[in-house]
């Protein structure tokens, strides 16, 4: 079958490297691959398009005021012919785009939920019930973590839990420490991903003023927050956005690896991705009491909450057994984005025969 998966992104396809990224990128060694990201504003109107590999990503540059939606009948004129006469399977991270899905009724309708969206910050009202509409529709639904199965399985067999995984090899590797690290003194303690409001910068404050008093190296872009608001102090160091390529390196030079997550309704859901990629590259976790992380990994990382507990939590990481760190290191090696890549394809490529 001449098949073509679509897929609506409401993140920047060249941004983070994330679930989506890591999924489709090997999904497409199986069908050609179409992403079409949210609006991107810009003084005129048009479509950008790139080719990576087998993953083809249109971007919208629209002339348009915030607010307005992440998908316009223009980009669907793009993605339509593309798709040309290719029998295409549509793929959701976000209702906002389940117009995608109207475009091509016939199609076989994925929805990989990652995250619980309406929880975050300046999330459209109406996303609640986009999201009712587009799990009632759709055909197979994706989870990112066992809390956000949890609250959508009572849809039935169409629900699976799929977790982030790793590119163990990756980061597993332990290149030399980015120059950043190597020129601190000891110890360095660490945070990789997204500054949004996820993170409890109180915890950063705190422990930045302890009497442990580490060097913070908080690498990530800062989205949705205004960067003001952030500790600022000699021994926290912020890097803005870095290549995934440079990750490993960044936790080569770290002594611990944090997880400063608020505990808020946006993060009630995680499931995050840099826990694996913490424990491939052999280096101990200290974290907030993150359900999908405390649930399944409890054994294997130092948690606390409140201003005190995180430093305690942060200590008792420095002061980790190795063997410890090397149980860690086996649970993320069997966790792989190939393995569980193949898995969600093969579900997709079933579904579509069944209907």
């Amino acid at each position: 079958m001449n098949r073509v998966l679509v897929v609506g992104l409401h993140l920047r396809y060249d941004g983070v490297r994330q679930r989506p990224q890591h999924l489709l990128s090997r999904i497409a060694a199986h069908t050609p691959v179409i992403v079409i990201e949210e609006v991107f504003p810009a003084r005129e109107d048009r479509d950008e398009i790139r080719v990576e590999g087998n993953v083809t990503i249109v971007r919208p540059l629209r002339a348009r005021p915030y607010g307005a939606p992440l998908i316009d009948a223009a980009g669907i004129a793009t993605v339509r012919a593309l798709v040309g006469d290719r029998d295409p399977i549509v793929w959701l991270y976000t209702p906002m785009m389940l117009e995608l899905a109207d475009a091509f009724p016939r199609a076989r309708l994925v929805f990989d939920c990652m995250d619980e969206l309406s929880a975050f910050d300046f999330a459209p009202p109406e996303l609640v019930e986009r999201e009712r509409q587009l799990l009632a529709r759709a055909d197979v639904v994706f989870t990112g973590g066992p809390s956000l199965y949890e609250a959508r399985k009572a849809l039935g067999p169409k629900v699976y839990c799929y977790p982030s995984c790793v590119e163990f090899e990756r980061f597993a590797k332990r290149p030399p420490p980015h120059p950043l690290t190597v020129e601190l003194a000891r110890p360095v303690v660490g945070y990789i991903g997204v500054i949004d409001e996820r993170i409890d910068i109180g915890l950063i404050a705190a422990l930045a003023d302890s009497a442990l008093a580490p060097n913070i190296v908080m690498v990530g872009p800062i989205v949705k927050i205004d960067p003001a608001i952030l500790p600022r102090r000699t021994n926290v160091h912020y890097t803005g956005q870095m290549r995934y390529e440079l990750l490993p390196s960044f936790l080569a030079g770290f002594d611990a690896a944090l997880m400063p997550f608020a505990k808020n309704k946006s993060t009630r859901f995680i499931s995050p991705t840099k826990t694996l990629e913490y424990f491939a590259a052999s280096v101990p976790v200290a974290t907030t009491s993150i359900v999908d992380v405390v649930g399944p990994y409890g054994d294997l990382v130092d948690a606390g909450d409140d201003p005190s507990g995180f430093v305690s939590a942060v200590e008792r990481a420095l002061a980790a057994d190795p063997a410890r760190t090397a149980r860690a290191a086996v649970m993320a090696k069997n966790q792989s984005w190939d393995r569980t890549a193949e898995s969600m394809w093969n579900d997709i490529v079933a579904a579509a025969a069944a209907l």
